[in-house]
C-alpha cells in the first residue's frame, strides 16, 4: 500500500548456508544501524490505547511469521532473528495481555530487547506522518461532473527484477523504455481510448490524494453505494511532493495542513491545478476490489491493517511484521504498534507512517499529523 511522503538503506549478514534475511541489515554511509537499547533507557511500555486492537494486529503478524517457509530470518541489529522466533514471542505477548497493567509491562520488558532507530539525525529523533484510506465521490460512467478518469493498470506496464531493484516501464520499438508520467497521462491523454478507467472522479486532486495514499473508497452519489479501491500497480518514476514545490514557490504560506493549503489554492486557481499536478510524475493505477476482504485495508506483509496499530517503515530497515513501540511529542501518542507496511517514500531509520483508518475523522487527524518522536523495535531475547 503505497504512500509517498519523505526521506538510507542494505547489506545483508548471512552464512552460506542459511537462507537469505527479508530485511537485510541496515547500512547507512555513516554505519549507522538499529541501536541496541540499554536497560536503563528501556522504553516504559505503558500504552495508551486499547488492547482489544492491538491483539488483532499481533495475531495478523503472527499469521504473517507462520505462513513463511521454515528458516526464514529477519536482520534486526546485530541479531539474526528466525520467523519461527518472531512467531513463538508474539504468541507469549499475546498471553501476557490478560494481565494487570503492571505485570503485562514488566512481562513485555522481559520478553523483548528493544533496538532504537538512530533517525534521520542520527539523534533517536523519527518523524511521523500517518496515512488513511481516502474517500471520494465517483461515478462508474462518464459523465455530468464526472470528467476524470481513475485508470487501472495499463496492459503495456512492465515490471522487472533487477539488480538495481524493481524496473518498471513499457517496450517501444522492442526497448524498454520508463513509462508514461503524470503529464503525459493526464495533459498528453497517452491512455485514453485504451478502456483503463475503472471510474470518473469530479477533481483531479481528489484522484491525486487517492494515488499518495494508495487505497481508499468511492462514494456513488445517488446509489448509497461505497465501492474499494486499492492499488494495483504505478508506472516507476520518482515522487516529487506537490505541496512541499508548492512552498517552495510561495504558493502556500502559514501554519497548517499542507494538504488542506493545496485544495483550497487549487480550487482558487483551477486553471493551474493540473500543472501543478504535473510536478510530481508519479503515477498509481487501481483495481476495484467487490469480494469478501473488500471492508479490509491491505498492508505489505498481505495482511489486514489495524487503525492505530499498524505502521509503514522502510523495509530495507525495519522487519515486517515485528512488534514496535512509538512515541510522538504532539499530539503525545505512546503504543506498541506492528510494521506491517511499506511506502514508496517512507524510507530510511527517520520516517514512519502511523496508519489511522478510513472516513473523515481519519483523514482530518492524518493531514494534521506530523510529528517527532522515537521508535524501538521489540525483538525476542
Amino acid at each position: 500500500m503505497p504512500r509517498f511522503k519523505t526521506p538510507i538503506s542494505p547489506t545483508p549478514v548471512s552464512s552460506p548456508s542459511a537462507p537469505e534475511p527479508i530485511a537485510p541489515a541496515p547500512l547507512s554511509p555513516d554505519g549507522a544501524s538499529l541501536i541496541p537499547t540499554p536497560e536503563d533507557r528501556f522504553p516504559d511500555l505503558v500504552d495508551d490505547g486499547g488492547l482489544m486492537d492491538l491483539a488483532d494486529a499481533v495475531r495478523r503478524s503472527l499469521d504473517y511469521y507462520r505462513s513463511l517457509p521454515a528458516g526464514t530470518s529477519f536482520i534486526v541489529g546485530p541479531e539474526r532473528v528466525t520467523a519461527a522466533r518472531m512467531a513463538e514471542s508474539l504468541q507469549t505477548f499475546l498471553g501476557l495481555m490478560d494481565l494487570p497493567p503492571d505485570e503485562f509491562q514488566r512481562g513485555a520488558h522481559r520478553l523483548f530487547r528493544a533496538y532504537q532507530s538512530p533517525g534521520a539525525d542520527r539523534q533517536g529523533t523519527v518523524t511521523f506522518s500517518a496515512y488513511y484510506e481516502h474517500t471520494l465521490d465517483a461515478s462508474l460512467k462518464q459523465g455530468g461532473e464526472f470528467q476524470f478518469p481513475i485508470y487501472g493498470r495499463p496492459n503495456d506496464l512492465v515490471e522487472m527484477d533487477s539488480p538495481r531493484g524493481n524496473t518498471v516501464g513499457r517496450y517501444e520499438n522492442g526497448k524498454l523504455v520508463p513509462y508514461f508520467t503524470r503529464k503525459e497521462i493526464d495533459s498528453g491523454g497517452a491512455l485514453e481510448g485504451k478502456g483503463l478507467e475503472i471510474a470518473w472522479a469530479a477533481d483531479p486532486l481528489d484522484i491525486f490524494f487517492l494515488q499518495v495514499q494508495g487505497s481508499g473508497w468511492l462514494r456513488i452519489p445517488g446509489e448509497n453505494k461505497m465501492l474499494r479501491v486499492r492499488f494495483s500497480a504505478h508506472n516507476g518514476r520518482p515522487y516529487q511532493s506537490v505541496g512541499g514545490a508548492m512552498i517552495q514557490r510561495g504558493l502556500l504560506k502559514g501554519e497548517g495542513s499542507a494538504r488542506m493549503k493545496m485544495r483550497q489554492y487549487m480550487t482558487r486557481h483551477r486553471e493551474e491545478r493540473q500543472e501543478l499536478l504535473n510536478l510530481n510524475p508519479r503515477y498509481v493505477f487501481f483495481k476495484l476490489d467487490d469480494g469478501p476482504d473488500a471492508p479490509y485495508a491491505f498492508g505489505s506483509i498481505h495482511r489486514p491493517l489495524t487503525t492505530r496499530r499498524s505502521v509503514a517503515a522502510d523495509k530495507a530497515l525495519f522487519p515486517p511484521g515485528a512488534l514496535a513501540w512509538m512515541s510522538t511529542e504532539k499530539p503525545r501518542t505512546s503504543r506498541f504498534v506492528l510494521i506491517q507496511d511499506e511506502g514508496g517514500a517512507i524510507q530510511g531509520p527517520g520516517r514512519i507512517d502511523y496508519f489511522v483508518g478510513a472516513g473523515k475523522d481519519a483523514e482530518n487527524y492524518a493531514v494534521r499529523f506530523w510529528t517527532p518522536g522515537t521508535f524501538y523495535v521489540l525483538v525476542p531475547r
